[in-house]
């Protein structure tokens, strides 16, 4: 419990920037090395999970380092980096789609 009486909300961090947030504000990857990663908008997938800000310097920044063999080592990828990164560009790209069609212009 907080100081205040209130639950604490766990805070995630960005694997790109850094930025802490809590889990609604951050977009889980989920996977396990070996078995598959892929995008867990909705948190409730088994395994581990990293974090990455909806934002599309970040979203761009993790999916440009995920396609190469260094950045794919970083998380135990392998070959898998090259796939993830294009499901999390469609991922984000459907995102941004729905984002803008409730915008009131």
């Amino acid at each position: 419990m907080t100081a205040g009486g209130g639950r604490h909300a766990p805070e995630r961090t960005c694997v790109q920037c850094g930025k802490t947030g809590g889990k609604p504000s951050l977009l889980r990857i989920a996977g396990r090395p070996g078995s598959g990663w892929e995008p867990d908008p909705d948190r409730r997938k088994p395994g581990r999970g990293i974090y990455l800000c909806r934002s599309s310097e970040c979203v761009g920044r993790f999916t440009g380092r995920i396609r190469t063999a260094k950045g794919a080592a970083r998380w135990k990828m392998g070959v898998e980096g090259s796939m993830l990164a294009d499901k999390v560009s469609a991922w984000w790209a459907a995102e941004s789609d729905r984002n803008a069609g409730g915008v009131d212009g």
